[in-house]
């Protein structure tokens, strides 16, 4: 490359951030990635400091190298096949995409490979610059994460001002043209690095790029998404919501991605019409339930509940209009709006209902609620008429705050079904899970979070195993809970990974990795309670919502959650007690074991940086990556609300002053005035600026001496008459830049000589005037 510093500075830069943005995108589906940009990156360190020292290799040498790096991708791309063959890593993106994938480490080998080459010529630097612009492209569509767009941001900058430099390095011949013997002589021009000035193009090159930024970005976020199927490179990944017909499969692995689609709709209003604004903002909204667990997954149909005692039913009643019953003080209403054809009928968890009361919730079939029919089981469900199923549905329920939000109403069981339909819901396959429990039992009696004697000795005896008393079923299932979602062992993540394939997910997620997402929390605690002989069933639904005013809340897509629900026996208040009434009933307790607040996509327990991280992450992914047609009618919305407040305008017209001023304060405290740096050994050299400034030639700030005579001489050689004296002020400025940086005076003879020149000047120019 050419001795010009900035020059080569720029060219080496620019490479450097295109390997590194390819690797950082490519490392999580290709980990090989990384190391390949990791010696790309130190090759291209190591040569920019070896150019200028020692001679790179020839043209025959260059070709050498060029076929061993050829080689060695080869090489890699068999290992890379036959290991997809044998394991199917990414039967998921298919073939195509995965050799499209394993064409970023040939990019990275062919930067180093050709940055390695001496005598390079204009065709060479095209070659680079194009090549880490395909990289950039790979890299650009494998990246999700905003670090990855900030090195494209970065690698934007870099290529302008190295372009830029180039073109003036090419104009002024310090880049030989591509060998040719058509080729034109290059025409003369200064360069923007040239040693003896101070202007490298960076901010030109800054200021260009910000630019097209500014305008690109806008465009990117206004303009319509196309409604083609999005081309998925990287690795797996899916986005957080609610699919009812989906296997929950445990043994998935890839990326969550939040989806920012609304769900459901929810009006909340208490029985006088005043609309309630203060939902819990981690209410939960149950969809379906799952009881059998089998080879890594949940089955789709739906959990067999035990069946509750006619006593403690909900009376069937006519169809007709719908009285809702009364649950005490505090009683609100929710009215749900679901699109057509939902994927389940969601409703607040837990469900609450009074025996020998109307039912908690009612469909409107037509105009008027119609109640929903009671289950068996303490559950309800609705059949809309078929020509509703085709728009949006809404039922409504009936809800109350209670003391306990995760504890369902209380009830008794069929006595003859009372141990087989329990026995159903404590099926545990897997006996380290149980171990597992086993061993942290026994911690939680040894610092006394449990009595001692919470072992059933009857069914211990029978069983030969341990097993909690059903008076402590409760106690257990609160104590198993907080331990995975306050325990810092375990981490919620959306980067779902498998170590150990040949464990069962659980297994793996409890004994080894201990980080996951709600659905492995949640089934592990499921397990984890049958294996102690407490009924449990895993829970899919929504957690939170978004609060949009006057009452109304939108459940998003990505608030998609899991839980579990253990049945439990409580004992009953002495004031609810009756004298034939039972002493314990049933309820249906819901647990939460995902760590707080992680339903909506955050990692909990991670360091400070790795938050922050995934913070700017979703919200990147969330405004750029995933950005759809609702996110960008609400983000306008939004913007013009905020646009047209009075104190947004009247802070934005102070903010604008503020920064005008700090920018003109900072310009003239940065622009020294012409030649302020002028001592008594050189001020010779204003004799020369007040001749040509007296003849139109008046320095400009920011101007260096021998930009100044340089333009100068060319201003007076455009004059004629003039052309002998032209070179006079360029004279000047080198006898000035001896003097005075190196220190070496002018004879007497040069003194007497250079009088002479400033005369002759003089007269050249008034002889012009005349």
């Amino acid at each position: 490359m050419p001795t010009e510093a900035t020059f080569r500075f720029s060219t080496y830069l620019t490479l450097a951030l295109a390997c590194a943005a390819v690797g950082y995108a490519q490392a999580p589906m290709l980990p090989e990635a990384a190391v390949f940009a990791g010696l790309a990156v130190g090759t291209l360190v190591a040569l920019y400091f070896v150019e200028s020292r020692y001679a790179l290799l020839s043209i025959p040498a260059a070709n050498r190298l060029g076929g061993i790096v050829g080689a060695a991708f080869l090489a890699w791309v068999g290992y890379r096949v036959k290991r997809e063959i044998d394991t199917g890593e990414f039967a998921h993106l298919g073939w195509p995409m995965l050799f499209v994938a394993m064409c970023g480490p040939l990019v990275l080998m062919l930067l180093a490979a050709k940055a390695a080459r001496g005598e390079k010529h204009a065709g060479d630097y095209w070659t680079l610059h194009g090549t880490a612009l395909a990289g950039i492209g790979l890299a650009a569509a494998f990246a999700d994460e905003a670090l990855c767009f900030v090195l494209l941001g970065l690698y934007l900058v870099a290529a302008v001002w190295s372009l830029t430099l180039f073109h003036l390095a090419r104009s002024a011949g310090h880049v030989r043209p591509v060998p040719s013997p058509d080729a034109p002589a290059p025409r003369s021009a200064a360069a923007s690095g040239d040693p003896h000035g101070s202007r490298t193009g960076f901010r030109s090159a800054l200021l260009s790029a910000a630019v097209a930024g500014a305008v690109a970005l806008p465009l990117y976020l206004l303009t319509p998404r196309s409604t083609a199927a999005k081309a998925e490179f990287g690795t797996a990944s899916a986005e957080i919501g609610y699919s009812a017909d989906q296997m929950v499969d445990l043994k998935t692995t890839g990326t969550l991605k939040p989806s920012n689609e609304t769900a459901f709709e929810v009006v909340a209003t208490y029985p006088d019409g005043t609309p309630k604004n203060d939902i819990r903002p981690d209410q939960r909204w149950r969809g379906r339930t799952h009881h059998q667990y089998s080879g890594g997954a949940w089955n789709r149909d739906a959990a067999v509940l035990p069946t509750i005692a006619p006593r403690a039913k909900v009376p069937l009643r006519e169809a007709g209009d719908w009285t809702p019953p009364d649950l005490g003080p505090g009683q609100y209403r929710l009215e749900y709006a679901l699109p057509p054809r939902p994927e389940a009928h969601f409703v607040a968890d837990p469900v609450l209902w009074i025996p020998d009361e109307p039912p908690p919730l009612a469909g409107y079939n037509e105009d008027r609620p119609q109640p929903w029919t009671p289950g068996y089981d303490g559950t309800f469900f609705w059949e809309p008429i078929q020509s509703l199923r085709r728009r949006p549905l809404r039922y409504v329920q009936a809800y109350a705050p209670r003391s306990d939000p995760d504890l369902g109403p209380g009830f008794q069981l069929e006595s003859h079904l009372y141990n087989d339909a329990r026995d159903q819901l404590r099926v545990n396959p897997l006996e380290r899970v149980k171990e597992y429990t086993d061993a942290l039992i026994a911690r939680m009696v040894a610092d006394g979070t449990l009595p001692a004697g919470w072992r059933d000795a009857q069914v211990f005896l029978n069983r030969r195993t341990l097993l909690p008393r059903e008076e402590y079923h409760e106690r257990l299932a609160r104590a198993l809970c907080a331990h995975l979602a306050t325990n810092p062992e375990f981490r919620y993540t959306l980067e779902l990974k498998r170590e150990q394939p040949k464990l069962d997910p659980v297994e793996e997620f409890l004994l080894h990795s201990k980080s996951g997402h709600c659905q492995r929390f949640a089934t592990a605690l499921v397990l984890m309670l049958r294996s102690q002989g407490i009924p449990a069933v895993y829970v899919r639904g929504f957690k939170g919502c978004e609060h949009l005013g006057d009452g109304r809340y939108a459940v998003k897509q990505e608030q998609a959650h899991a839980w579990a629900e253990a049945l439990v026996e409580v004992e009953v208040p002495p004031e609810e007690r009756t004298a034939d009434g039972p002493v314990r009933r049933f309820h249906w307790l819901s647990l939460d074991p995902t760590p707080d607040g992680s339903f909506a996509g955050s990692e909990v327990g991670a360091p400070w940086w790795r938050a922050t991280n995934n913070q700017i992450g979703a919200w990147f992914r969330h405004h750029v990556v995933n950005y759809t047609a609702e996110q960008r009618r609400k983000d306008l919305t939004t913007l013009a609300e905020t646009a047209t407040r009075p104190e947004f305008l009247v802070g934005s017209v102070i903010i604008a002053v503020l920064v005008l001023g700090a920018t003109v304060a900072y310009r003239r405290a940065r622009r020294p005035a012409p030649f302020r740096e002028l001592d008594g050994r050189v001020r010779w050299f204003g004799e020369l600026v007040a001749v040509l400034s007296a003849h139109g030639f008046v320095p400009e700030r920011g101007e260096t001496l021998l930009e100044y005579a340089t333009r100068a001489a060319a201003g007076v050689g455009s004059r004629p008459g003039c052309v002998a004296v032209a070179h006079i002020p360029v004279t000047w400025a080198e006898s000035y830049y001896q003097e005075r940086f190196g220190n070496v005076p002018p004879s007497d003879a040069r003194r007497t000589e250079r009088a002479a020149e400033l005369e002759s000047l003089r007269r050249a120019l008034e002889s012009y005037r005349a």
